[in-house]
């Protein structure tokens, strides 16, 4: 089974788009959430001085009260999922995306540069290149499904990591594993 799209392939999407998935020249990217981190929901930022900060908020069971600041509209074409090319473990990844989807729910707001949601070694996040963004239960569950199809999810074996760059809204929404880098 194969997980990749070669980083160049996704560069040609990223200029055909003319946005990329990535932080803008300047900004920092995220230090990966450390290895042996609670199994929960974080928010993650860049310090002054560069470094990474992720806060805990809690066990993903008892999800943060649903908070919205703004409605979102249709997705556009520049919409795509890109895979890493490395491997995640399913089951982890599955409970994090699943967990991240409850917590969106009917919408939940998140102004941090990242929000993630560990459990076990995998990681559920979404990414704000934006000022701020609303997370809403369906628009997840479909951006994961699309990156289970493309990037593959096998139970009980293993699942690419990947992105759902939704750049109409200034945001991606993905998985990856603890201890690596996102946003």
């Amino acid at each position: 089974m194969q997980f990749s799209t070669s980083f160049f392939s996704i560069v040609l999407l990223a200029i055909a788009g003319g946005v990329t998935p990535l932080p803008a020249e300047g900004t920092n990217s995220l230090d990966g959430i450390p290895e042996g981190s609670s199994d929960g929901v974080y928010l993650g930022s860049v310090k002054e001085d560069g470094t990474t900060h992720w806060e805990y908020q809690g066990d993903a069971s008892e999800a943060l009260a649903a908070r919205s600041n703004s409605t979102l509209g249709d997705l556009v074409k520049r919409n795509y999922v890109a895979c890493t090319g490395y491997g995640v473990n399913a089951n982890d990844v599955a409970k994090a995306q699943t967990n991240f989807v409850s917590m969106c729910g009917s919408g939940y707001y998140f102004a941090s540069r990242s929000i993630a949601v560990v459990s076990g070694l995998g990681v559920a996040y979404g990414c704000n290149y934006g000022n701020g963004q609303t997370c809403h239960s369906g628009d997840i569950a479909s951006f994961f499904s699309q990156i289970n199809s493309q990037c593959g999810l096998q139970s009980g074996g293993p699942a690419g990591a990947g992105w759902y760059s939704a750049n109409d809204w200034k945001a991606s929404y993905g998985r990856t594993s603890v201890g690596t880098g996102f946003c």
